[in-house]
């Protein structure tokens, strides 16, 4: 076993006076070790780890001594009555929408509804968009603490921001949302259930964990939903671990929960700061974006760890921003012979070039960065003057053609077997390689027109920081000097 760090020991001495308490554990600190070292601490009392993943849980319950219950926060609100209706077959938005009913739910008589998109045209909100849009407002609500579904859960989409579609979408939406979430809360409801559904259903209930110590990881990716549950946990000693510089799933719908332990439960704030993956170079890199996006912590680089940064000709992974940039650079890697893996599989690739192929052919999509469009020249224009992350999609799509884009994500090997591993910077979080590349597709922040200063979402700059700490060995970050340029960071 090896010998805890003084930040290990200070926070083993922590949890030894009953207190809550939260650790910031920068990337590769040995926050699962930390945690492992508490719970060998003290077997007497009960603790229950809640893990951010099924796989992590899995691993936590043969690692983790016996007085440790690991499981996810899905885990903790699972009951056997719900399986009926989540083994429903899969069901498409267009069955929902006819067995819901929502033609009946809005009163619509005649054609189907539409609205003004930002940019002029008239957009067709089929009763299958509408279901959409309705169950994706449901999910974001049920990861949210709040009670009741309001305007605020509809997700944002391009194309329809501004004030009159915007308006138009919520008069659509909400009346359905409201009417799914009757249904998913009767015995005989028709709508398939998800795993959120149920989470929901629960913390709603008010939930009390039989445990006397919460051990809850990747604290900074909690939803508020499971976050409440567990501040609410009054009788029981709350720990809370994770980095808050690696806050990056804000879109959909996770909240910062060390924030939160330390405003609600005025728990102290200790830290990991020395990393184990990689050395002092990566280490130097990864500070360089705390610095930026004005964290507190400071990485150490493992003086054991050999780590150089530089060009990389052959980079175990290449990481990119967008789903596009990802797109590029496995049609390019499979043109050139390499056998290429995609982090989570071609099937975002796929569904993308699907949606893309429905507005060329005159037909309507829902999916959701493409909803708010009303053909593909609309996408095109919006594109060329508001996005650029839509604008390489538009010039893969245009080059090459769904189809052969469908054929390269047919074409994926499995990451055991690549030459290659492509991701996105959200789909690395939480692995590493030995050689990493950073892709051109983070691009560098436009100066303000009015103040001339080069402003940095901190949520981009957290999305930075998480990509360069997954190497081990090398990194090139060629794609990211324009950080030097930044002058300026915005919530």
């Amino acid at each position: 076993m090896v010998d805890p760090t003084p930040e290990q020991r200070e926070a083993i001495a922590t949890y030894g006076d009953g207190i809550d308490c939260v650790l910031q554990a920068g990337a590769g600190c040995g926050k699962s070790s930390t945690l492992k070292m508490i719970a060998r601490s003290d077997r007497r009392r009960l603790m229950t780890y809640v893990a951010y993943n099924k796989a992590i849980a899995s691993d936590a319950k043969r690692s983790f001594p016996q007085n440790v219950v690991a499981k996810t926060g899905h885990g903790l609100a699972f009951d056997p009555r719900h399986l009926p209706r989540l083994n429903r077959p899969r069901q498409t938005a267009h069955v929902a929408a006819q067995a819901l009913d929502v033609k009946r739910i809005l009163g619509v008589i005649g054609s189907t509804p539409s609205i003004a998109t930002d940019l002029g045209p008239l957009k067709a909100m089929t009763y299958k968009i509408i279901m959409r849009v309705a169950l994706d407002t449901v999910e974001r609500w049920c990861q949210s603490a709040d009670p009741e579904i309001e305007a605020r859960h509809v997700p944002q989409y391009d194309g329809l921001t501004r004030p009159e579609p915007r308006a138009a979408l919520l008069a659509l939406v909400l009346p359905v949302a409201r009417a799914a979430w009757t249904d998913l809360l009767a015995e005989d409801g028709v709508l398939k259930m998800s795993h959120d559904h149920y989470l929901k259903m629960w913390a709603l209930s008010g939930p009390k964990l039989p445990t006397d110590v919460v051990l809850l990881d990747e604290a900074q990716d909690t939803n508020d939903v499971l976050a409440r549950v567990l501040l609410d946990q009054e009788h029981a000693q709350r720990i809370a671990v994770g980095d808050s510089s690696q806050a990056i799933y804000e879109w959909r719908g996770a909240k910062d929960a060390l924030k939160q332990f330390v405003r609600e439960l005025g728990a102290p704030e200790l830290t990991l700061s020395q990393s184990f993956r990689f050395g002092p170079a990566i280490a130097e890199q990864a500070n360089v974006w705390l610095h930026v996006i004005d964290a507190p912590l400071r990485l150490t680089g493992y003086e054991r760890c050999e780590s150089t940064v530089g060009p990389i000709d052959d980079p175990d992974a290449i990481l990119c921003r967008t789903n596009s940039g990802a797109m590029g650079i496995v049609m390019e890697s499979l043109s050139a012979g390499r056998k290429t893996a995609l982090v989570g599989g071609g099937g975002d690739i796929k569904r993308l070039a699907w949606a893309a192929e429905a507005l060329q052919s005159g037909q309507p999509t829902d999916h959701p960065e493409l909803m708010g469009f009303a053909s593909w020249d609309s996408v095109r224009e919006y594109a060329a003057e508001e996005d650029n992350s839509l604008e390489v999609l538009v010039k893969l799509i245009d080059e090459h053609g769904t189809d052969r884009i469908v054929e390269a994500a047919d074409a994926l090997a499995s990451e055991d077997h690549a030459d290659l591993v492509v991701s996105t910077a959200h789909r690395s979080k939480g692995r590493e390689w030995p050689k990493v590349r950073i892709h051109s597709d983070f691009r560098a922040p436009k100066p303000d027109q009015r103040s001339g200063l080069v402003i940095l979402r901190r949520e981009e700059g957290r999305l930075a920081y998480v990509a360069v700490t997954r190497a081990r060995e090398r990194l090139d970050n060629t794609a990211l000097a324009w950080v030097r340029d930044v002058t300026a960071v915005e919530a």
